[in-house]
């Protein structure tokens, strides 16, 4: 082959895989943005959106950590099998990623819209879902991240795709945090009802562009004709020591930074109240993580991925340990300032970490070619996705042993409620007449709750009855005002702090009152027929009365039932979780890598040397023994 068609050939591959760069790499933005919605706040759904007894929050949590969990070590490894024995025509990756991201959207719009189950219902409800999430995100999962492995093995291309999909994915991650946690405070339910809808259909298109049109690389004649049974593919895995340690060392990793996320709102409720401000933390963590991300091939080339971790968890710990100490003297104040800066350090530290994780793991598929012959891209591929959820079940365990050990569960409840009965008042087809009815019904309960002695409250018998009283209460007129509302007698309190509006003719936002300072079986005297009322948890400075004056100062029911109540005991936990549990597990991740990884630079471009090498003494093996049976052939056939 002269040098020409050489150089021809190597353009039109360098091409392609450009073109495949971009088309994969752009679409992590809608993936990250669906696995965000289900990682980061699907916990913060269940915790702020429905009302749960602490028993029935504990079941669930451990349903989706424990018997997901078992789910994933049957279900990712097969799914890896699958994939590695595909030979299908659309391709070997692309066919269960498109079905993986359809299934996907569907479940996720269906977790979120599915809203008339209570109680024990919802967590049977939630718990099938999130196994079908699972085995559905999980099909496109492995297959996307497989396909990393293969877009190219030249070392500067496979960073450069490494490192456009890690920043595409923290932009979905960034744009997902953002607009979730600006919209749902003040309205949960139904938040969650049209982010569900808008993330899904993004991440479906996204991934249906991408498997359309990328173009999977040839595959060579040896992984043509490779069959994967369950016991080589366990073989692979257990004779890769290297994606072992990785394996060991990115669970940490990641257990460590979900801390932060699965954590973070509760803190920032508890320290700086419940409002959709929290965007600006997360735009922070967007900016650096991205920054991050752009700045690290040339970090990595000047440091080499050794030093560069070891500096990225030392910017990580020096963060958290930030933000362990604000907030307890004047000087060092818990506001979105000092949070944001320590915060900085956090994302900084962790996005460069991660960085380097991934191409560590990516490069072990060239290991296990190196060492055993075979790319199995699948397979090794498999585990990434396996201890991200692995890790997350220790995430949910973690975070849920905090919640509810703080007590910071049951305080949250106050929210829960307050969100879902707005919810309820602020339906669409509720009349005036049944508004007034709800409203009186619960200042009934309230001031009967109140009025009621620790020892009462205490006893289950009394509380149980209690509830029962709240669900069945009927009316002159024989309707249940309160029936199917979901309110625990605890609770209940929680509701009358919340704001009576209404709009004046120009559409402005009009306070009427607090539900609490209703008169008693008086609700028909302040809502009146031919305007509209609502419920709010807030309003600010600016929203006039009726009266056409302005209201003192702004007003949060929420911060009244939740920050306001919080104690030292709740704060300790939090910070607790949110800092010392990262610092010590991000260590040990270092650690691991540091005594166990030896896939450095230079051993790579080794190993890459010496399978080009095979490959070269592979394909001079086959042509000569076809060249030396044509020549034999040759005279056979003249004859």
């Amino acid at each position: 082959m002269s040098e020409k068609v050489m150089k021809r050939e190597m353009s039109a591959e360098d091409r392609q895989f450009n073109r495949n760069k971009w088309l994969f790499t752009v679409s992590g933005f809608g993936r990250d943005m669906s696995y965000q919605l289900i990682a980061s706040f699907l916990l913060t759904y269940i915790q702020f959106g429905t009302t749960l007894s602490v028993l029935q929050f504990t079941v669930i949590s451990l349903l989706i950590g424990v018997v997901g969990r078992i789910w994933d070590a049957i279900n990712d490894p097969m799914m890896g099998a699958i994939i590695e024995g595909t030979h299908m025509k659309f391709g070997k990756f692309r066919p269960w990623i498109l079905i993986g991201a359809v299934l996907t959207g569907a479940i996720i719009i269906t977790m979120f819209n599915v809203q008339s189950v209570s109680g024990w219902g919802f967590v049977v409800f939630m718990a099938v879902m999130y196994l079908l999430w699972e085995s559905a995100f999980t099909m496109n999962d492995i297959g996307y991240w497989s396909m990393l492995a293969s877009l190219s093995s030249k070392k500067k291309q496979r960073d450069q795709a490494t490192t456009l999909t890690v920043i595409f994915a923290g932009l979905g991650a960034f744009v997902a945090q953002g607009v979730i946690s600006f919209l749902y405070p003040g309205h949960v339910r139904l938040a969650f009802r049209w982010i569900s809808v808008g993330i899904a259909v993004i991440f479906v298109v996204m991934q249906t562009v991408m498997a359309v049109f990328i173009k999977e690389r040839p595959r060579s004649q040896l992984e043509v004709n490779e069959k994967i049974s369950l016991k080589q593919m366990w073989n692979t895995i257990r004779h890769n020591d290297q994606i072992l340690w990785m394996t060991l060392s990115t669970l940490f990793y990641n257990v460590g930074s979900a801390m932060l996320v699965g954590l973070a709102y509760n803190l920032y409720y508890l320290e700086i109240g419940y409002d959709g401000n929290a965007i600006v933390f997360v735009a922070i963590f967007g900016v650096f993580n991205v920054l991050s991300q752009v700045f690290y091939p040339i970090l990595a080339k000047k440091l080499g991925r050794r030093k560069l971790q070891i500096l990225s968890v030392a910017l990580a710990c020096f963060g958290y340990l930030g933000v362990a100490l604000i907030g307890w003297w004047d000087f060092l104040p818990f506001n979105l300032i000092s949070l944001s800066i320590f915060g900085a350090f956090v994302f900084i530290g962790q996005a460069l970490y991660y960085m380097a994780n991934i191409i560590n793991m990516t490069n072990c598929v060239e290991y296990n070619e190196y060492k055993r012959g075979e790319r199995n891209e699948a397979v090794i591929s498999t585990l990434r996705p396996f201890m991200a959820k692995f890790a997350d079940a220790l995430k949910y365990g973690i975070v849920t042993l905090i919640l509810t050990a703080s007590a910071v569960y049951g305080l949250s409840q106050n929210i829960s409620t307050l969100e879902s009965q707005t919810g309820y008042f602020n339906a669409d087809g509720v009349t005036i007449a049944e508004q007034t009815a709800y409203i009186d019904a619960i200042n009934k309960f309230r001031v009967e709750w109140n009025e009621a002695t620790d020892e009462q409250r205490s006893d289950k018998e009394y509380v149980n009855d209690f509830s029962a009283r709240i669900e069945n209460y009927q009316t002159a007129d024989n309707t249940k005002p309160l029936a199917g509302h979901q309110i625990s007698p605890e609770y209940v309190s929680s509701i009358g702090d919340a704001a009576i509006m209404t709009k004046n003719d120009k559409g402005e936002a009009v306070f009427v009152s607090l539900v609490k300072d209703v008169e008693a079986g008086k609700a028909n005297a302040v809502l009146t027929d031919g305007k509209t009322y609502s419920l709010a948890m807030s309003y600010s400075a600016e929203t006039l009365t009726l009266q056409g004056g302005k209201v003192d100062k702004a007003y949060n029911a929420a911060n009244a039932n939740f920050k306001d109540n919080g104690d030292l005991s709740m704060r300790l936990w939090l910070r607790m979780g949110v800092t010392l549990i990262p610092i010590v597990f991000l260590i040990v991740s270092l650690i691991i890598q540091h005594k166990k990884f030896i896939i450095t630079e230079d051993y790579y471009d080794m190993m890459l040397e010496e399978i080009d090498k095979r490959n070269k003494n592979l394909q001079q093996a086959t042509v000569e023994p076809t060249a030396n049976a044509t020549e034999t052939a040759l005279p056979e056939a003249k004859e």
